[in-house]
């Protein structure tokens, strides 16, 4: 397999396993505290933060940004890759967010 050509092009793909995974470890820890479809859609919008907050930083250092980092929120301004990482995994994880939350009301 070659490793460099799924990096390149399919790497969304991983972030969306690596989100989901994430969400589920957040939902057991939160389990604790909360009911299960509580602790679930907190992991997953928690898994949206994560993304969302790595690509910004992402973007602060590729450009030399200088403290507050305000300008990182502005989206449209990220690389091609920066956005390909970050939509896909929030909408894919918001969808999941949805539709479990459709079929438990």
């Amino acid at each position: 397999m070659d490793w460099t050509y799924i990096q390149a092009n399919l790497d969304w793909l991983g972030h969306i396993v690596e989100a989901i995974v994430m969400a589920a470890v957040v939902a057991l820890l939160l389990r604790a505290l909360f009911e299960r479809r509580v602790a679930v859609l907190m992991g997953l919008a928690f898994a949206i933060g994560h993304f969302h907050g790595r690509e910004k930083r992402d973007f602060e250092v590729s450009v030399n940004m200088k403290p507050p980092h305000l300008e990182g929120y502005e989206m449209w301004k990220w690389s091609f890759d920066q956005m390909t990482d970050f939509w896909p995994t929030a909408l894919v994880i918001l969808a999941m967010a949805v539709v479990l939350h459709r079929r438990w009301r």
